[in-house]
């Protein structure tokens, strides 16, 4: 009896695991966490994977889940590459998993034509786990970019708090200063 109540319990134990590793992997992201790996191809046909791509320098990296989004992400973009040229631009994960398909295309195209060539060897579009990277990053309305400051080592050093605003971009500006003077 006493062997059967522990393979019982030993097996409730393994059917757990997965979901505290699974439920550890889609906790919104902090300050101190490493940024999760992502890759794909860029607008630009390029392969790119972060965080292991911008290692050795700070990075910023944009999340936009709609049009709204994505001009939200070019305000902060447009300040990081005209204040840190040496930073370059913002990476960018444009997030279109939830458009329909037949419908990608026409947003990356789109996206392309306002983008120059440097924007688009650091922009992926992803068409998978869009729900897992919401999750991850706190997502809370779909007309806002989510930025995130990683340090050399691929830790977030700074995240926003909400759409551009003069104010979070002097925080982000100072932080940005502080590892890239």
């Amino acid at each position: 009896m006493r062997r059967s109540r522990s393979a019982v319990l030993l097996f409730l134990f393994l059917l757990a695991v997965p979901w505290f590793a699974l439920k550890a992997q889609t906790a919104p992201l902090q300050v101190g966490d490493a940024l999760p790996h992502v890759s794909g191809q860029t607008l630009s046909g390029k392969q790119l994977a972060l965080p292991a791509d911008a290692a050795g320098k700070p990075a910023i990296v944009s999340f936009s889940f709609s049009k709204a989004g994505g001009k939200d992400s070019g305000l902060w973009s447009d300040h990081v590459e005209k204040d840190f040229p040496a930073v370059g631009r913002p990476y960018t994960l444009m997030m279109i998993e939830a458009a329909p398909k037949f419908v990608r295309g026409m947003i990356i195209s789109g996206s392309k034509k306002g983008m120059s060539t440097a924007a688009q060897d650091r922009c992926i579009a992803m068409e998978k786990d869009e729900d897992v990277w919401k999750q991850r990053i706190g997502f809370t309305k779909d007309d806002r970019a989510y930025v995130f400051l990683l340090g050399p080592d691929g830790r977030i050093r700074w995240r926003s708090s909400g759409a551009y605003s003069d104010a979070d971009y002097m925080v982000l500006k100072n932080e940005v200063s502080k590892m890239h003077p």
